[in-house]
């Protein structure tokens, strides 16, 4: 993850998504709570073992974890954040609350947002992988907006129907309407 790049102009790290494509929130909840139960900081080998996973299996949820804020790692030790002990003791609405907010700051979410916003219609997929082919590579663009759908999904920030393929603003707390 190149954290130095201003992608957007802002002044602000770039992040992007890449980090988290393969993963889920709920194995990021679970990696910090394995931190947590040894103290709040330990090796990623144990932790690896603790939770018998391969050091390769467990490679995509640390970083995943280190792009959320969750942990920081060094010298292949975990130690978990401010933000990580808050995650943890948090209700799942606390959670998407906090994932969204941390969501929202992204560039790419950003992006999808103003498209939605600026347009008063839904984004397409097309066009969202589209705009993903040009900002990170055709290789790449399938599972960011993977990514951007799943992540957008679990903090409540965007809605996505594959039958229409379109990607919407959500409100949080309302549900979503049944599927026809």
């Amino acid at each position: 993850m190149d954290k130095t790049a201003d992608a957007d102009g802002s002044g602000r790290p770039r992040m992007d998504l890449h980090s988290i494509t393969k993963v889920s929130f709920s194995q990021v909840v679970a990696l910090a709570r394995a931190v947590d139960e040894h103290g709040g900081q330990a090796d990623v080998a144990r932790i690896a073992e603790d939770v018998e996973m391969e050091l390769d299996g467990i490679g995509p949820i640390v970083a995943a974890a280190e792009f959320l804020g969750v942990v920081t790692v060094e010298d292949g030790d975990l130690r978990l954040t401010d933000f990580g002990r808050k995650l943890i003791k948090a209700s799942v609405k606390e959670r998407k609350a906090m994932l969204r907010e941390f969501m929202k700051d992204l560039p790419v979410f950003r992006y999808v947002i103003q498209l939605i916003e600026t347009s008063a219609r839904p984004a397409s997929r097309k066009d969202v992988i589209d705009a993903l082919a040009v900002h990170f590579g055709s290789h790449s663009a399938e599972d960011l907006f993977r990514a951007l759908v799943y992540w957008g999904r679990a903090s409540e920030l965007i809605a996505y129907d594959s039958r229409s393929e379109l990607l919407t603003l959500r409100t949080p707390g309302v549900p979503m309407p049944p599927a026809h």
